[in-house]
């Protein structure tokens, strides 16, 4: 299995969905890098690796999935334009959950419950 979030970096929702994802993900037993990656979607300027706060958190900004282990978690890809890999699951908006392949969240945050229903 694997899922993909799609976030921005001044998206007023992305940050209920980053902990929804992770507790989700944390409870069915996925790990963030192999299983599941969050990929910010307007990031492509930004130079990483990088520690940097979204909303709130410290997030580890790196360049690909093979870069997040359990020391820089959470992480986000970023330094590339996730803008056509976005809109060829046909999300146009954050946040948005794919999960192997299919766009199953739209630009709204997910509860917890419902993304472990969605990963059974």
């Amino acid at each position: 299995m694997k899922l993909i979030l799609y976030t921005g970096t001044s998206c007023p929702k992305c940050p209920g969905a980053r902990a929804a994802v992770r507790e989700a993900c944390k409870e069915v037993g996925l790990i963030e890098g192999k299983d599941f990656v969050e990929k910010l979607i307007d990031g492509k300027d930004i130079e990483v690796p990088i520690n940097k706060e979204l909303d709130g958190t410290m997030m580890h900004l790196v360049k690909s999935a093979e870069d997040i282990n359990e020391n820089n978690v959470p992480a986000a890809l970023a330094g590339e334009d996730y803008t056509i890999e976005a809109l060829m699951h046909q999300v146009a908006s954050t946040p948005s959950v794919v999960i192997d392949g299919n766009a199953v969240i739209k630009g709204r945050v997910p509860t917890k419950e419902e993304l472990i229903e969605l990963l059974k």
